[in-house]
């Protein structure tokens, strides 16, 4: 029997859409899901670790979570709770076929590169046993939340600390002194969830930020945004959004206590529905960033100080690749430098898909990215060369945080439209690039994206 050519690690909806592109390119693999089920992050209470609260509804409407044509269920929200966004993904994994084929509750643990090329991967079931075999390519569809990112803050601090990624339900919030550090989309959502249950809620954030709502003038904010308006000069973009944060309908006290010392596009606008109306009823209080703690005391950097009993850290996370060993993360630079944040320019077939932070909807991105891996890796798509790659990798990335300087994962932060025209460019490239390429590959590349052809 031949051996699959490529490994899939992870079997949240990145690793859904990159089994759906290989098996409709023909190209054989294998799929490890370190959880008994499908689904990653948006499984609630996921036995991987990984998951989500409660509370959670999604940031980008119905109509942009669809993956490869398969249609979303009509429902009456226009924003998904995690539940619906898991039933979607589970029933696009039946209808795809793809979750026979997935190796549930075995955890990749070591991804070696062999010497002659491709990789040998060891994975390790809950029961102990092991197994090692050899890849071709290796696509890591793991997400971005598996390792959490710690503030370093001076001091003893006396009540309990938890991260954001330890929050499930609201009941943990009972009565309690609460401050929440990092004022993100989790952070926002967090602090809001904390309302009814604690004591007290004080929001602190080092570098402040935007709000902005789901909806405008009662559509989706998702569904009013233009590809056009991406091709205009960075000045312009940012006078059309000093105009639209000018024409929302937020107080001026909101504005002051989170906008300030903010500035525009240094990190992505948060989008929460409630929490401005709490802070102007003084349900949740905002702080500046934490200097140090002193017993149950936690003091801001303005000199102000609470008693906390319970500090939420929504500080982001950080890149976690286990599976590589040391030597292998530092000859690549910890892969932080990916071309189009996929292709690892020093290792060759090695891919990561849902690695990214997107300024805008997700489930898109990840299908664009998948379509250009299974080409990648079928040989019908031709990469450039790897020095090229490497110098245009680091230059994306010294861009990324030049624009987003204070976002959790700058390096990894895109703009929607930009982002996409830059894949699907480099798509065509690479379809040309092939010897004989066959036109109606690039046209098919083109005709998935009309908006993004120039």
């Amino acid at each position: 029997m031949k051996p699959n050519r490529v490994c899939i690690i992870g079997a949240g909806a990145a690793g859904l859409a990159t089994a759906h592109s290989l098996s409709h390119a023909g190209i054989s693999f294998d799929c490890f899901e370190a959880g008994s089920q499908l689904g990653g992050i948006w499984r609630f209470g996921n036995d991987s670790g990984s998951s989500v609260y409660s509370s959670l509804i999604t940031n980008t409407s119905q109509v942009n979570m669809q993956l490869f044509g398969y249609p979303m269920p009509a429902r009456p929200n226009d924003f998904l709770t995690h539940h619906q966004v898991l039933e979607y993904l589970t029933s696009f994994a039946e209808q795809a076929e793809l979750a026979e084929r997935i190796a549930f509750s075995t955890r990749v643990i070591a991804v070696e590169p062999r010497e002659y090329g491709g990789f040998q991967v060891t994975a390790e079931s809950r029961s102990g046993e092991r197994l090692s075999r050899d890849y071709e390519a290796v696509v890591v569809a793991t997400g971005c939340h598996s390792k959490p990112k710690w503030p370093r803050i001076p001091g003893f601090f006396n009540g309990k600390m938890m991260h954001a990624c330890e929050y499930r339900i609201r009941d943990v919030f009972l009565g309690k002194r609460v401050v929440v550090a990092g004022f993100g989309a989790s952070g926002a959502d967090i602090a809001c969830d904390a309302v009814d249950a604690a004591r007290s809620v004080i929001l602190s954030t080092r570098s402040g930020g935007y709000l902005v709502p789901r909806y405008v003038h009662g559509r989706p904010r998702d569904q009013n945004t233009r590809a056009w308006l991406a091709l205009l000069p960075r000045a312009a973009i940012k006078l059309l959004w000093r105009l639209m944060l000018y024409r929302r309908s937020v107080s001026p006290k909101v504005c002051a206590v989170l906008e300030r010392g903010a500035s525009s596009f240094a990190k992505p606008a948060v989008i929460n529905d409630h929490l401005a109306t709490l802070i102007d009823a003084d349900r949740v209080a905002v702080k500046p960033g934490i200097e140090r703690f002193e017993g149950n005391r936690v003091v801001f950097s303005d000199g102000s100080f609470t008693d906390c009993d319970l500090l939420v850290c929504a500080t982001g996370y950080e890149p976690a690749y286990s599976f590589f060993s040391p030597d292998v993360a530092g000859q690549n630079g910890s892969f932080v430098d990916r071309y189009l944040r996929v292709v690892a320019p020093d290792q060759p077939d090695l891919y990561f898909v849902g690695r990214i932070s997107v300024v805008g909807a997700f489930f898109p991105v990840l299908e664009r990215q998948a379509m250009w891996v299974a080409d990648l890796i079928g040989g019908r798509c031709v990469l450039p060369e790897p020095a090229e790659m490497k110098r245009r990798a680091s230059k994306e990335s010294k861009m990324a945080v030049s624009i987003y300087p204070d976002a959790g994962r700058r390096e990894d932060t895109v703009e929607y439209y930009p982002y996409l025209r830059a894949l699907s460019r480099e798509h065509r490239a690479g379809l040309a690039r092939r010897p004989r390429a066959n036109p109606a590959l690039a046209d098919r590349v083109v005709a998935l994206d009309p908006d993004f052809s120039s």
